[in-house]
C-alpha cells in the first residue's frame, strides 16, 4: 500500500474509564457505517467480474488494475473486515464476562456488610461499609444537593454521584476499598461463610481486575483492525474506492463514454469518505 493520507483521523473510539479508549457503542450510526463496507466489497467484486471480460490490451492497465492487482486488493480488503469482524466478536465476549462479574458486585458487598454488622460491629463502622455499597450502585452517601442557592439546604459543596463513578473501574476500586475497610474491623476477622470472607472477596475483585485489562486489549485490538480496515477501504492512496474509481475511468478512456463497457462499470457505485 501507499502512504496513508496524513490528516486521516479515525473516529472509532469513545471515552472511558481510566482514559483507554474503547470502540464506540454499536449505535445505529455505527451499524449503517459497518454495513458499507460489505456494499464497497460487493462493488469491487462485481467490478473485478466485468474486467476480467474486458480487452486488457486495450486497456492497458497500470500496474495496480491489472487483474492481478484487482484480485490482490480483494483479498486484501476481505481479509481486514474479517479481522474486524472477530476482535468485535472478541471484544463484545470480554466486555461481557467483565460486566456479568462486575454486576454481582453490589450483592455480594451487601452480604459482606450483612455479615459485618450481625457479628455487632458498631453502628457508625456498619454505615460506613455500607456507604460503599451505595456507591458501587450509584446512589449518593449523602442527600442530593439543593440547587437552588436560595434554599436554607444549599450545599455549594456536596457533590453529586457522576457515570465516571459507576464504570466498571470506579466499581473495582469501591470495591478494593470496601475489602480494606473489612479487613481493619475486627469482628470481621470471624466471618467464614463461603464467598464473602475477606480472601475470597480479593480473588473475586482480583478477577474481575483481570477480566477488565482483557476487555481493554481487546478493545484496542478492535480499534486498530478497524483503522487499518478504513484505511484500506477508504483512504489510502490505494484504497478500494481509489481503485475502482481509476478503474472506471480506465474504462471510459479506452472504449468511450457511449460504450456499452463504460456503461457496465459506470453503474457501480464507489463513493470516497471525506477525511
Amino acid at each position: 500500500m501507499k502512504n496513508v493520507k496524513t490528516n486521516q483521523i479515525e473516529n472509532t473510539t469513545a471515552v472511558t474509564e481510566n482514559n483507554v479508549a474503547m470502540p464506540a457503542p454499536e449505535k445505529k450510526t455505527r451499524r449503517r457505517s459497518e454495513s458499507g463496507f460489505a456494499k464497497v466489497l460487493e462493488a469491487f467484486a462485481r467490478l473485478r467480474a466485468l474486467a476480467v471480460h474486458l480487452d486488457q490490451t486495450r486497456l492497458g492497465p497500470p500496474d495496480d488494475l491489472t487483474l492481478e492487482a484487482l484480485e490482490r486488493a480483494y483479498n486484501e480488503a476481505y481479509a481486514l473486515q474479517t479481522a474486524v469482524g472477530n476482535a468485535r466478536a472478541d471484544f463484545r465476549t470480554a466486555a461481557l464476562d467483565r460486566q456479568l462479574l462486575i454486576d454481582q458486585f453490589d450483592a455480594i458487598a451487601a452480604q459482606a456488610v450483612g455479615q459485618l454488622a450481625g457479628r455487632g460491629a458498631h453502628p457508625e463502622s456498619v454505615r460506613d461499609a455500607r456507604g460503599y455499597v451505595g456507591k458501587m450502585r450509584g446512589k449518593r452517601v449523602t442527600p442530593k444537593a439543593e440547587q437552588n442557592p436560595a434554599s436554607p439546604h444549599f450545599d455549594p459543596t456536596a457533590r453529586n454521584i457522576s457515570a465516571s463513578q459507576t464504570s466498571s473501574a470506579a466499581k473495582i476500586h469501591t470495591f478494593l476499598e470496601l475489602i480494606d475497610f473489612l479487613e481493619a474491623q475486627p469482628v470481621y476477622a470471624t466471618v467464614s461463610l463461603a464467598g464473602v470472607t475477606t480472601r475470597e472477596l480479593r480473588a473475586t475483585v482480583e478477577r474481575a481486575q483481570s477480566l477488565h485489562l482483557l476487555s481493554i486489549d481487546k478493545a484496542a485490538d478492535l480499534k486498530r483492525d478497524r483503522g487499518r480496515r478504513n484505511r484500506r477501504f477508504y483512504f489510502d492512496e490505494d484504497s478500494l474506492c481509489e481503485l475502482g474509481l481509476r478503474y472506471k475511468e480506465l474504462v471510459k478512456g479506452a472504449y468511450g463514454v457511449r460504450s456499452n463497457e463504460y456503461k457496465a462499470v459506470r453503474s457501480i457505485s464507489f463513493r470516497k469518505r471525506s477525511e
